[in-house]
């Protein structure tokens, strides 16, 4: 990772928040309101019996799996001190994350050292004290905090590319409302049972031939074609039996209408519908292209679409951003060819951060947004299952069929939609929303599995089943097993160029038999990537949709929420908790602290409204454009709390420092109090590393209060927090000073 981008970036937030906060709100305090969320703000202050201990934001050492290293400063102040002691404390714990609440709870811990630099004869005293009531002070952290501290600490290391394909889809531009129909393959059509009629079974839309004639359902309307490949029209009467047939199916859950959002603008015109066999993906217009320079490149943006699109002057060549991966061609119409990071146009990295198509600079190597994406695609999503409340069912298209895994001595079942794995004839392993399952045979019984074989770690990207990768198993009791998932469980890879993109750019063969069973695809759900100063990294499907592809991922987890009520596009599936599928019983979900699958995900301005972060248009249909507007960084209006007495950090070289806000300058502590630290000589090789804690914590401070913004940290009403006697409470201290 590049520290400088890094740097660069936190400069670039900050400086965008303070064009849009208040003057003043970021450095000076408020008598605001109690807001849910208090209690998460730092620091956090013990007191009991005349000792008062205040503990700091954790900073990230290390972050693997769910283990994690952090060091912090700390206060003490005995009875009778006149002021505290501060030092800095090593902690280790089980970080479980739940990433829709955006919460960590902390366990496990262990302190394995204290540095007391004015009083380093009571370190050992000073450690015992810390020991005893630091856990419950840190047991809960905002993840929005540590996120922000881990991206810039020296434990990210380079993450692991993924031998990626990227041959390029069939791509269709249209300049008129389209929609996509993915078939998986050849089209095979089965009879419907009691109806003079049959359906293509292998795809999620409602496809129906009778008559002589195919007909599909989509966006609340039918529409009629004499072959699938179109034309197709709307479909002004239909057999009666079509509906008898889609209330059946849609009730059996083996179609997507692909409905539009309940606030969608009606339909004004008939949409063009394009249907592959192949993999595609649909780009649009609203009419003709219109060019609009992007300030300070000699790039031209396709200002009336929502896919990004850029035209470089020099070359005039078009580019297209699709799935994480750009694609250039002389006309929209192509052919287009896949273009690698080192050969895109250096302007792509020059596009303003607050520009209407800044999003691309997720996908742009070298930029501080590609970097900061690739670090939130390695940090899991985690929990503790219940080994006696989680059950596996797996259903087989007649008898378990088997074929090998390449490359590794493994087989997989080809006719089951669960990932079902055979180790040995008598070992099997299955994946279930996160959980790891064994069992002795392919039917089971099945047990949730407190370890993995090695060896499914190397099954390779050219596997439909590769996704199962990025689950794993941390550790276990006789009667729990921790759990995880990185992003690349929903489809996030990072590419050889350092940037995230969805899919393995492999097209899986599906398998058909009396039923359809369909692997990852990469194209075709207009996945995409955005990011902001407030919120981070997001991925999700139907980004770039003015109708395009309104459907559901039918593999995985994300099949699976689609199944049963959970419908995953305009979502930022890097805000989801997938263990919530399983329920309370089942899976730790945060008690304390409200969290759905779709809370503070959700790419939008107002709740429910659905978003397109490339363009900023807000529904489905809406015929109005932003494409001369900076991007909206404001949110709603909020009295923030900000942590002004946040500003003590722990240097890696076990001195305290504070940065004072009036005299703009690092102080470290002393036995005679806060003093300059430039007359340290050692704090030059400190102040890089500082500077950077200093400018991440603001950061993080931002994104914890945008999410406070959203409604986060609402606590149950039937789990009100509780403060008793001799607690923490957040944002109590006063011996740091002002910020």
């Amino acid at each position: 990772m590049g520290k400088q981008n890094l740097i660069t970036l936190l400069l670039i937030i900050i400086l965008s928040l303070t064009l849009v906060l208040p003057p003043g709100l970021l450095a000076l305090s408020t008598n605001a309101d109690p807001q849910p969320g208090n209690e998460l703000t730092w620091p956090r202050v013990h007191k009991e019996n005349g000792l008062t201990i205040s503990v700091y934001q954790p900073q990230i050492e290390k972050w693997e799996g769910d283990q994690i290293e952090t060091r912090m400063a700390v206060g003490v102040q005995t009875t009778g001190a006149k002021s505290p002691v501060y030092g800095v404390a090593w902690m280790s714990a089980k970080a479980d994350v739940d990433k829709a609440a955006r919460i960590v709870t902390m366990r496990d811990f262990k302190f394995t050292k204290a540095k007391f630099p004015t009083e380093p004869a009571k370190e050992g005293e000073y450690l015992k004290l810390l020991i005893k009531y630091l856990p419950q002070g840190v047991k809960t952290v905002a993840l929005d905090h540590l996120e922000a501290s881990f991206a810039i600490s020296q434990a990210v290391e380079k993450a692991k590319a993924v031998k990626v394909k990227n041959d390029p889809p069939r791509i269709i531009f249209s300049t008129t409302p389209a929609v996509l129909i993915l078939v998986d393959g050849k089209p095979v059509l089965r009879p419907v049972e009691g109806q003079n009629a049959e359906r293509i079974i292998n795809t999620s839309a409602l496809i129906v031939k009778t008559g002589g004639k195919f007909y599909l359902q989509a966006m609340n309307y039918w529409y009629e074609a004499s072959e699938l490949e179109g034309p197709w029209t709307f479909a002004k009467s239909v057999p009666s039996s079509l509906e008898t047939i889609k209330q059946s199916l849609v009730a059996a859950k083996q179609v997507d209408l692909m409905e539009p959002s309940k606030d969608a603008t009606p339909l004004q015109t008939v949409p063009t519908i394009y249907v592959s066999t192949v993999p595609a993906e649909v780009i649009q217009s609203d009419g003709q292209p219109q060019l609009l320079p992007v300030e300070g490149t000699e790039l031209l943006q396709v200002k009336n679409s929502d896919n990004i699109i850029f035209m470089d002057v020099k070359s005039n060549d078009y580019y297209v951003l699709i799935s994480g991966r750009w694609f250039k061609a002389k006309s929209l119409n192509g052919p287009w060819a896949f273009v690698p990071g080192k050969d895109l146009p250096s302007d792509l990295a020059k596009i303003p951060p607050d520009h209407p198509r800044a999003n691309a600079l997720v996908s742009v190597p070298g930029t501080p947004q590609a970097e900061e994406a690739v670090i939130a695609n390695s940090i899991p999503q985690t929990s503790t299952i219940k080994r006696s409340e989680a059950k596996l069912e797996v259903t087989y298209d007649g008898e378990p069929q088997f074929q090998p895994i390449e490359d590794t001595p493994l087989q997989y079942a080809v006719n089951s939609p669960l990932p079902v794995i055979r180790i040995n004839a008598q070992s099997y392993y299955c994946v279930q929303n996160g959980v790891w399952f064994v069992g002795s045979s392919p039917t089971g019984p099945w047990a949730v599995a407190d370890s993995v074989p090695a060896v499914i770690y190397s099954i390779p990207p050219s596997s439909p089943l590769y996704y199962v990768t990025y689950v794993h198993v941390y550790g276990s009791t006789p009667d729990d097993v921790d759990v995880g998932y990185t992003p690349g469980y929903l489809g996030t890879v990072v590419s050889p160029d350092d940037t995230v993109v969805y899919g393995t750019g492999y097209s899986y063969p599906p398998y058909i038999g009396n039923d359809w069973i369909g692997w990852p695809d990469t194209y075709g759900f207009d996945a995409g990537f955005a990011w902001d100063p407030f919120t981070g990294f997001a991925f999700g499907f139907a980004a770039g949709a003015i109708w395009g592809t309104w459907w559901n991922p039918w593999w995985g987890p994300l099949g699976w929420g689609w199944r049963h009520g959970r419908r995953y596009t305009h979502v930022s599936n890097n805000h989801v908790n997938i263990y919530n599928h399983w329920g309370r019983n089942v899976a730790s979900i945060n008690r304390r602290y409200n969290g759905n699958d779709f809370r503070n995900g959700r790419w939008s301005q107002t709740g429910g409204r659905t978003f397109n972060p490339y363009s900023g248009r807000q529904k489905v249909g809406e015929r109005s454009w932003n494409a001369n507007a900076r991007r909206i960084l404001t949110r709603p209006q909020t009295r923030l709390t900000p942590a002004i007495r946040n500003n003590v950090f722990a240097g890696r070289d076990g001195q305290v420092y504070r940065y004072n806000q009036s005299s703009s300058n690092w102080q470290r502590n002393t036995q005679s109090g806060w003093q300059n630290a430039q007359r340290n000589p050692t704090f030059q090789s400190q102040s890089r590393q500082l500077n950077q804690e200093r400018a991440s914590r603001n950061i993080g401070q931002q994104r914890f209060n945008n999410t406070r913004s959203y409604g986060g940290f609402q606590a149950p009403r039937q789990a009100s927090p509780q403060r008793s006697g001799g607690g923490f409470a957040g944002g109590g201290a006063r011996g740091g000073g002002r910020r």
